[in-house]
Formats: C-alpha cells, sequence, structure tokens
C-alpha cells in the first residue's frame, strides 16, 4: 500500500525539523510554541536587562555598606539591611523568570548556531527554575512590603513618639520586629513553591528547541484555594493593609518634619551649633526614608491596580498593565540607592571608600577619615 499524503507531510516535517536538531529526546512532545506580546517581550526581555544589572550591583553594594560595622551601630540600618537583601532577590529572580525566555526569544536562539547551544542551556535552566524562582520572588516581595512597613513604624515612635522611643525601639525589640516579618514572609508565601510543576518537556516548533512546560499545579487550580488567598488575603496583606499604614504613619512623619524645620529655623536664630546639627541630621534621616516609602508607592500602586483588575476580569487590561507593573517592581527594587546617594553622608562616604577599594587605590586614610566620622556623629 503506498504512503498517504498526510504520512508524506509528517516525514517532510521530520526532515525538516531534523536539519536543525539531529536528536529528539523520547519524552519529549512535539507542540507549538505560543510567542510573547511584542510589547512583554521588548519590556522585559531588553530594557529590563539594564536595569537588573544595576539592581544586582546596587544591591550588592548597599549590602556591603548596610552591614559595615559602623551602620549596623543603627537600628534603622538594619531594615536597609534586609531591604536590600529582599530586592537583590526580587531581580535575580525576575531575571530567570520574566527576562530570559523573552530575551531568548528576541535574538532567536533557535536560529543563532554559533550561540544556540549556550542560549538554550540559560533558556532551559529559567524555564527549569521558574517554579522556585516565583516562589522566592514572590516572598521578597512580601519582605520587602512590610519591612518599608517596619521600617516606617520604627521612625514614626522616633519622631512622634520620642519619650517613648528608647523602651520600643530597643535592640531587642527590633530584633523581634524583624525575625516577625521574615518568618511571617516565608509562611505567607508558603504554598507559591507548590503552585507551579514542570509537566513535561516539549519539542517546540517552529523554534525546533526542546522545553519544560510549565503548568499550574491543582492547589493554584483550586478555586476555594484562589479566593482565599488571592481575592483575599493576597489583597490585604499586600497592597490595602500595608498601603494604609504607610499612607497614615508617613503622613504623621511629614507633620512632624514640618515642625522640626521650625525648631530648626529658632534654632538658627539661637545659634545653638550641637542642637542644631542633631535636628538638621533626625530630619535628614526622617526625609530619606519617606523618600524611600514614596518611591516604594508608586512603583507599586499599579501592582494594586492590576490586582483589582484581575478581580474585575478586565482582560484585555490586565495583558496591558502587567508587563509595565512588573517593570515598576523591578525599578523599585533597583533605585534605592540613589536615595541613599541623596540624603545620607555616611553612605556616600562609605560607597566613595568601597570604590576607591576596588579601584586598588590606597585605602587606609580614607578608612581612617570615614572611621573618625562615624565615631564624632558626623555626616
Amino acid at each position: 500500500m503506498p504512503p498517504t499524503s498526510e504520512a508524506i507531510q509528517n516525514l517532510s516535517a521530520a526532515t525538516e525539523i531534523s536539519k536543525f536538531v539531529p536528536e529528539i529526546s523520547k519524552n519529549a512532545v512535539l507542540c507549538n510554541y505560543e510567542f510573547y506580546e511584542s510589547t512583554e517581550k521588548w519590556l522585559l526581555g531588553v530594557f529590563a536587562l539594564p536595569l537588573i544589572f544595576i539592581g544586582l550591583l546596587s544591591n550588592a553594594m548597599s549590602i556591603i555598606i548596610f552591614s559595615h560595622r559602623y551602620m549596623r551601630q543603627q537600628p534603622i540600618n538594619w531594615y536597609l539591611l534586609i531591604l536590600a537583601i529582599s530586592d537583590s532577590v526580587i531581580v535575580i529572580s525576575a531575571f530567570f523568570v520574566l527576562s530570559v525566555p523573552r530575551f531568548g526569544e528576541i535574538i532567536h536562539f533557535w536560529d543563532a548556531t554559533f550561540v544556540r547551544s549556550f542560549l538554550t542551556d540559560v533558556v532551559i535552566f529559567s524555564y527549569n527554575a521558574t517554579p522556585i524562582m516565583y516562589a522566592l520572588m514572590t516572598t521578597a516581595q512580601t519582605v520587602s512590603v512590610w519591612m518599608t512597613v517596619a521600617m516606617s513604624l520604627h521612625r514614626f515612635v522616633g519622631v512622634c513618639l520620642p519619650f517613648k522611643a528608647p523602651t520600643m525601639l530597643d535592640t531587642k525589640n527590633v530584633k523581634r520586629l524583624i525575625a516577625t516579618v521574615l518568618i511571617a514572609s516565608i509562611m505567607f508565601n508558603a504554598t507559591k513553591f507548590f503552585e507551579v510543576y514542570i509537566s513535561k518537556i516539549c519539542f517546540m516548533t517552529p523554534i525546533n528547541v526542546e522545553l519544560p512546560v510549565l503548568s499550574a499545579t491543582s492547589l493554584r487550580q483550586n478555586e476555594l484555594y484562589r479566593k482565599i488567598f488571592y481575592e483575599w488575603a493576597y489583597t490585604l496583606i499586600m497592597f490595602a493593609i500595608p498601603f494604609t499604614i504607610l499612607f497614615f504613619v508617613n503622613s504623621m512623619v511629614i507633620i512632624a518634619i514640618h515642625r522640626s524645620r521650625k525648631v530648626h529655623a529658632k534654632l538658627n536664630v539661637c545659634d545653638d551649633g550641637t542642637r542644631k546639627q542633631e535636628l538638621a541630621k533626625e530630619i535628614t534621616t526622617s526625609v530619606m526614608l519617606v523618600a524611600i516609602v514614596l518611591a516604594f508607592m508608586t512603583c507599586n500602586t499599579l501592582a494594586f491596580v492590576v490586582n483589582i483588575v484581575e478581580k474585575l476580569e478586565l482582560h484585555d487590561l490586565y495583558i496591558m498593565f502587567v508587563p509595565w507593573s512588573n517593570m515598576l517592581v523591578m525599578t523599585n527594587a533597583s533605585i534605592n540607592i540613589c536615595i541613599y546617594c541623596m540624603f545620607s553622608d555616611r553612605y556616600k562616604q562609605l560607597l566613595c571608600y568601597y570604590t576607591k577599594f576596588l579601584c586598588c587605590q590606597k585605602k587606609n586614610e580614607g578608612f581612617q577619615l570615614i572611621a573618625g566620622n562615624f565615631m564624632t556623629g558626623t555626616g
């Protein structure tokens, strides 16, 4: 019996595929590759890469600086250290979950034969790592949100309740608060590790590459779970409650700063040099922390909107907003170094010190100068 036309077409397709990939795994399934939407692809696959690179460098530097023994003397810097670590996790996870697959598609890694093997391995790794990276990213986002809240509450007590601050903000209480945020964030996101899994390996046409296929687990698809976690708990814990606290607390801090400026103006007249310098430092620190909160709220407001749009089932708006929301979250995880450099002289001094050290210049004089500034309280 002669072969049918359908069999001849299948044979031709298999021959065409074999030109690009000599062997296909026995457990691989033939699938059609679904291309990313153009805006999403370019935004997260290309324009996000420099931001991720800057975020990694800036957060690494912030971790080094805030872990310096002189910076650790101030409990407020402990929050900023944890914030830099969580931002680093967000940026790294976003690189593998959001950027690598889209970047691979843009440069057509399946056609670039001279780098095909390397790029394919990177993209395949990103797919394999996504279930873990996704959970780490959401956990880090929760830590970032509530560490910002904890930092704001700390400053609120210090500025608005100065007589209670020594008792409420002692070292043990600060450590307990930070530990509570970390443990609660891990517990809240524990189920995220069981929401996505690799269901099968597919040979994707027309790109002719074997890729893992990510699917939602039965837990993620469970209606009761989605209703409780995503419609209620996630909205309240990640948006409604922290945004309300941040708005109220920082409004009170801003009012206190305004009053402090009036006192500072009177001290200028009285020329009380020591008191004037201390008050100026307190005002600058408060302004810096408020700036961090404002940057956080600005960059995460769209994520709140996306959450609402998803609940209203406005699919087109959801598809349009999600890439920009992810981009803003990555932006927020990368820009705090700008705020630190604007308002913190100590941060700038240590940044210059480490920069010179990395450039193989002499460090002793700079180190002694910085040590002297910290011991005398200047900067």
